[in-house]
């Protein structure tokens, strides 16, 4: 068996992010805190992938076909918070005042404390913590459907475009440390109080049970709904205006609710549109043949 040649496109992405973080580990050795285990956990990532890979050649088996195909989605919650533990390598401080200038500078005043508090009626918060949990239900939600309507091929081309755009935005993180909303004491506190209905208390609760600190220029959440929004008009038709609706309040949500400056906000937006174009030029480069290569990796 040749391994490599059994590796699906999101695989040989997710093996080149893991080098390149192990290389950033070594890099910025002396600014991270506990390398060595973070390396390890690395290692242990790929390791995964040559044992899924190898369990699904040998023994043809419908739940390590299913583990297969889900687990990149599995991991994105570790690749996130290990990219904002890396993130004081070249700035050893974070740059939030000069993100908080930027915004003063186009607006004239601090939109991620101001919107949030001046609107907080039990509605507006709930409204805008909802679209902001959405975010969680798209980027499961919509690769799950097109595994399931349009079969693995698409859902392997989805998934390249997704991890794509959400591993370009780690390395800023790691090259660039900004906190967000949350770099201010009142605001941190504000995210991570129990308060009006279930979506905010849901958020709460994520925030408070969070270890990342950091991870905000780009936002990803704003890159990833538009990535999104981009396919959805790709699978869904007339239903991509909904999330374009959908993303148009997500993104106004991550200000309002005291997570990300404007200018994340519109970083992510470029982001999200150039890394998306960049990853589909990529995809035609490398997985245009998709259906053959699915067939053959994917035999019963």
């Amino acid at each position: 068996m040749n391994l490599s040649k059994r590796l699906f496109i999101t695989d040989k992405l997710i093996i080149t992010y893991v080098i390149f973080c192990m290389v950033w580990i070594g890099f910025g050795y002396d600014s991270i805190d506990s390398p060595f285990t973070l390396f390890l956990q690395y290692c242990g990532v790929l390791v995964y992938i040559a044992l899924l890979v190898i369990l699904q050649h040998y023994m043809k088996n419908p739940l390590i076909r299913f583990i297969r195909y889900l687990y990149p989605l599995t991991l994105l919650g570790f690749f996130f918070t290990s990219a904002t533990a890396m993130d004081l390598v070249i700035f050893k401080e974070y740059l939030d005042p000069y993100f908080q200038y930027l915004d003063h500078l186009l607006l004239g005043y601090q939109p991620v404390i101001v919107w949030g508090t001046t609107f907080d009626s039990f509605f507006v918060q709930e409204f805008f913590h909802f679209a902001y949990f959405s975010y969680y239900l798209l980027i499961f939600g919509v690769p799950f459907y097109i595994y399931l309507k349009y079969g693995k091929a698409e859902y392997i081309r989805v998934l390249f475009n997704i991890l794509f755009v959400f591993f370009t935005c780690y390395v800023v993180f790691m090259i660039l440390p900004v906190v967000g909303g949350r770099f201010f004491e009142d605001a941190k506190e504000w995210t991570e109080t129990f308060r009006h209905g279930l979506f905010t208390h849901t958020m709460a609760y994520v925030y408070q049970n969070s270890t990342h600190w950091g991870g905000a220029f780009p936002s990803s959440h704003v890159a990833i709904a538009f990535t999104i929004t981009l396919l959805s008009f790709r699978y869904f038709k007339f239903l991509s205006w909904l999330f374009l609706i959908n993303t148009f309040f997500l993104s106004i949500s991550t200000i309002f609710c005291h997570y990300h400056y404007l200018i994340d906000v519109l970083g992510g937006i470029i982001f999200g549109f150039t890394m998306f174009g960049i990853s589909e030029f990529f995809y035609a480069l490398i997985g245009r043949n998709k259906e053959k290569y699915i067939e053959i990796y994917d035999r019963k």
